[in-house]
């Protein structure tokens, strides 16, 4: 377990010690963009990402280090896996901060850091389906769902983002709830904690301290944005880490939130395609500092469209709330329904 503990104090550390010096150099060369939910609309630095991915890779390549040279219990080929997942999708994030792809480009990038994870044939082609029980899916595992799942996941971090402390705070729960389950899981079975799912956990322990450690410099109001630089690896990450532990129930709630997004943005661009009207971004901070939405089109409009004292703060405070309860309450649900055998609970 102490593997996990180093990973997350690791991350942390890098992101706390380096994060300001990255505020200011990219304050120096320009690199600022429009916190765009603020009635004054200021500029901060933006691309602060490419420290979480610094953070990540570094925690994963120290636990790599001391596996080597103090033999600790953690396998190698999962960990080299979402590494180099990482950094594809870090490096996919960097090339379109600056080029900005089109949606379409946007949406089928993340394809590739997949490869690594299908190439190495990391996790089990074994999926447990609500009500449908246990299914072997074979080689279409590996060359199928493996990735979609990552694209999906990738993809929808990245498009539940935009506002201040959204982003590390979804991260952040997510790892937490996935690192809580497979420290906790061993005192209720009984068993010691599987390969995979220490290898999992490692890398799910390293997205949540550079998570955190992010979230201390990004929080409303924040002194720094992330980019797709960061974003795309923190979702390469997480979904590398439920491959590796074969956590497909989790994964399955876990990102329900994230799906719904994603199907919001299909009928938005739809609708507003039909009615000719113009394709927004993101919402209209009030002089109040409320936000105004178009319509109730991505998760993240809901509250804004049906409530009119929704702040920017209040807002990602109210989806973190929402995000954490499922993902708490699913591990929750996991520990006391595997001992029990209650089916694919």
């Amino acid at each position: 377990m102490i593997e996990i503990l180093i990973a997350i104090l690791v991350s942390f550390a890098v992101v706390v010690l380096f994060t300001p010096s990255a505020i200011r150099i990219l304050k120096e060369k320009g690199f600022t963009g429009t916190d765009v939910h603020k009635p004054e609309k200021p500029e901060i630095p933006k691309g602060g990402g490419y420290v979480i991915l610094f953070a990540i890779v570094f925690a994963l390549l120290a636990i790599v280090g001391l596996t080597t040279f103090q033999d600790l219990e953690v396998g190698m080929v999962g960990l080299f896996g979402a590494l180099v997942s990482i950094l594809m999708a870090g490096m996919i994030g960097l090339l379109d901060d600056n080029l900005d792809f089109s949606n379409k480009t946007k949406i089928a990038l993340p394809l590739v850091a997949s490869i690594p994870i299908v190439a190495l044939s990391i996790g089990t082609p074994t999926i447990t389906i609500p009500f449908l029980g246990t299914v072997n899916f074979g080689i279409a595992y590996a060359l199928v769902i493996v990735p979609l799942m990552m694209t999906f996941i990738i993809d929808s971090t990245n498009m539940y983002a935009g506002m201040n402390g959204l982003e590390a705070g979804l991260s952040a729960i997510n790892a937490s709830g996935l690192v809580l389950y497979i420290l906790l899981m061993p005192y209720i079975d009984g068993h010691t904690v599987a390969p995979a799912q220490m290898e999992a956990g490692v890398v799910a322990a390293a997205l949540l301290g550079a998570s955190l450690g992010f979230l201390i410099f990004n929080r409303y109001p924040a002194k720094i944005l992330t980019g797709d630089v960061g974003n795309l690896p923190m979702g390469a990450a997480m979904a590398a880490a439920l491959i590796i532990g074969n956590m497909d129930r989790f994964a399955f709630v876990m990102y329900i939130p994230f799906g719904i997004n994603f199907l919001l943005y299909l009928v938005y661009r739809l609708y507003a395609r039909r009615k000719g009207m113009k394709w927004v971004k993101f919402a209209t901070p009030r002089e109040d500092g409320t936000l105004e939405a178009v319509g109730p089109f991505t998760i993240y409009w809901i509250l804004p469209h049906f409530f009119r004292n929704i702040t920017e703060k209040k807002n990602v405070a109210l989806l973190l709330l929402i995000q954490a309860l499922l993902v708490y309450g699913t591990a929750l649900i996991l520990i006391i329904g595997d001992p029990l055998g209650i089916g694919w609970i």
